[in-house]
């Protein structure tokens, strides 16, 4: 498949357009995190811990078979710090960061290429992936890379509005564990809004 591991070094881009697309293209194949708030919580010392709810979401997508893919505007060595800290080796399939984007200055349009070349390595298409964000802007890049989106808010976010995404949650666990069959149905869900909405 060609994914990257940590610390191996990227091959020459091509984009998931260039590929032939799946025969389980509305399948959900991999969910990719913003790791810039969809993965921590910092608590009063200002330590780092994994949100509540999130090994568990990760844990039941490795037992599913869906790969798990990270992204990042922070700088590589940050994030893959980060990721062995809050879910440890072996689960995340590959990390792509602001440095693997040297053409391209940070804001919008690069957050949107994160995600496009995270699907690259993966090897699918927007339309076997839903990313998980935090926050408005990481909800915009994943919606610019054609991806449905799980919003699971953090005390900054909590009372924002999030158009367009698949779902809207104030945490992992809350009201009920969002676990790999929860990322399927808001994934079918999504699309099949999406669907109607053309067909309108």
């Amino acid at each position: 498949m060609g994914v990257r591991a940590m610390g191996q070094t990227r091959p020459a881009r091509t984009f998931w357009w260039d590929r032939e697309p799946s025969a389980d293209a509305d399948v959900l194949r991999a969910v990719v995190f913003d790791a810039d708030s969809a993965l921590a919580d910092i608590d009063r010392d200002g330590d780092t811990a994994p949100r509540a709810g999130l090994v568990d979401l990760v844990m039941s997508l490795f037992c599913a078979g869906i790969w798990v893919g990270v992204v990042s505007t922070r700088r590589r060595e940050c994030v893959e710090t980060l990721v062995r800290q809050l879910i440890g080796d072996g689960l995340v399939e590959t990390i792509v960061t602001v440095d693997d984007l040297p053409d391209m200055d940070a804001g919008p349009a690069s957050d949107a290429e994160l995600y496009r070349l995270a699907l690259w390595e993966l090897g699918i298409t927007p339309r076997g992936a839903l990313a998980v964000a935090g926050s408005g802007r990481e909800l915009r890049a994943a919606i610019g890379a054609e991806l449905p989106a799980v919003v699971v808010t953090t005390g900054y976010t909590a009372d924002l509005q999030f158009v367009g995404a698949a779902e809207v949650r104030a945490g992992y666990d809350d009201p009920e564990p969002l676990l790999a069959a929860g990322c399927q149905r808001a994934h079918r869900r999504w699309w099949i809004r999406q669907h109607a909405a053309r067909a309108a």
